[in-house]
């Protein structure tokens, strides 16, 4: 799975090996709420880690296989064509949903 480095602006090494090590990978940066202020349009934040993760793109945001799975489940609770399904037929189908589904393996860079 993910492998968690700190990461940081004094120091940029673990973000520099992952881009060397990667270079075809994407690079995508998540920032959490402590990271803005609300006072400026731009506020200096520190990076607190940096890894490989594999991810999806789904609802607009990007997530891990285990978000993933917990909102494709909420999400197709109340559908029509599943509300027949007994707990453990549900728990199949939505493990081969996620089977067939493209998890793009990213540099991510942890941002608050």
């Amino acid at each position: 799975m993910a492998s968690r480095k700190d990461c940081s602006l004094s120091d940029t090494t673990v973000l520099r090996n992952l881009i060397l090590e990667n270079p075809e990978l994407p690079v995508i940066i998540f920032c959490g709420e402590e990271a803005w202020t609300g006072e400026y349009g731009y506020t200096q934040a520190t990076a607190s880690r940096g890894e490989i993760e594999y991810l999806t793109l789904y609802s607009d945001q990007w997530m891990d296989e285990d978000t993933y799975e917990d909102a494709l489940s909420n999400d197709l609770a109340y559908e029509e064509e599943y509300k027949d399904l007994s707990d453990e037929d549900y728990a199949k189908m939505i493990q081969e949903k996620i089977k067939q589904t493209e998890f793009v393996k990213t540099i991510v860079i942890w941002v608050g």
